[in-house]
């Protein structure tokens, strides 16, 4: 297993990222734009979760990553600013959360262009990270992201703490996700389309989420979580968060960090990283 040296003598380091996909997961298939019941359910994302997950971060004077699909933000292009003017990053998710795997180049070049610019008119900054919807990425989107001028992305799950992979001309950063750590596996579900199996006992997961930070503490690596607003933030779960949250800050030399963080502390020459083919 590789070595990893965190910065200022952290022994770990954790992120937390929020998908903000709401109407968007759902509204790429023309059979549910009159499923008004479904759609409600994207939107509580934006309308109730999003400020439980503010007001949560406020409370631990945590920063946290959104990454936001183009449909979202011109959907509600006050959360964006919301979101912002609190100092959150905001990354590219997409514009109708579309699988890359089925773009061709042009469509996926026109994607990613729209979604920058919407992001970028709203917040009057560049957007620098990128998730892919589904965690699908393609060698095309490694090489469109670099061209577009993005500097890092988490959607690919190769390691446990940041690697590098080529884009186009530049390396990009890498921050390395995975199913377990992934409120929608714990919590979705949807009768139809089918999404999701059973709907766990947020005790459970505070448990499983618990033991593999616990775990990943011990061997010195990257704890990054990736939630969903419509799922995470309903009352029980965002409370189960809060508790996560304050045991994780029970333990010392934990680097609470933004994958920006990570990546001006790679550019300044704090950390290294392996660089890893496709």
């Amino acid at each position: 297993m590789t070595n990893f040296s965190w910065p200022k003598g952290k022994k770990a380091a954790v992120s937390l990222s929020f998908d903000v996909d709401a109407e968007s997961a759902w509204i790429l298939d023309k059979e549910n734009h009159q499923r008004l019941s479904l759609l409600s359910s994207g939107a509580y994302g934006r309308r109730v979760g999003v400020d439980r997950i503010l007001r949560l971060l406020a409370k631990h004077n945590l920063k946290a990553q959104f990454f936001i699909p183009g449909y979202t933000a011109e959907l509600d292009e006050n959360l964006v600013r919301q979101i912002h003017e609190q100092g959150h990053e905001i990354g590219c998710h997409g514009y109708l959360h579309e699988r890359t795997d089925t773009l061709s180049y042009d469509e996926e070049n026109e994607i990613l262009t729209k979604s920058k610019e919407i992001l970028s008119r709203i917040t009057g900054k560049d957007p620098k990270g990128f998730r892919a919807p589904l965690w699908e990425v393609t060698k095309q989107t490694l090489q469109l992201l670099d061209k577009h001028g993005f500097v890092f992305d988490s959607s690919l799950m190769g390691n446990d703490v940041p690697y590098l992979v080529p884009g186009d001309q530049s390396k990009l950063l890498e921050l390395p996700v995975s199913w377990l750590l992934d409120d929608w596996e714990q919590f979705a579900y949807s009768a139809v389309p089918q999404s999701g199996y059973v709907i766990e006992d947020p005790e459970k997961v505070l448990r499983l989420w618990k033991a593999e930070f616990s775990a990943m503490y011990e061997e010195g690596r990257y704890f990054l979580l990736t939630m969903h607003p419509e799922i995470i933030g309903r009352a029980s779960r965002i409370k189960m968060l809060d508790e996560l949250i304050t045991y994780i800050k029970s333990h010392s030399d934990v680097w609470f960090c933004t994958p920006q963080d990570i990546y001006e502390t790679w550019k300044n020459g704090e950390i290294e990283l392996e660089e890893y083919p496709y």
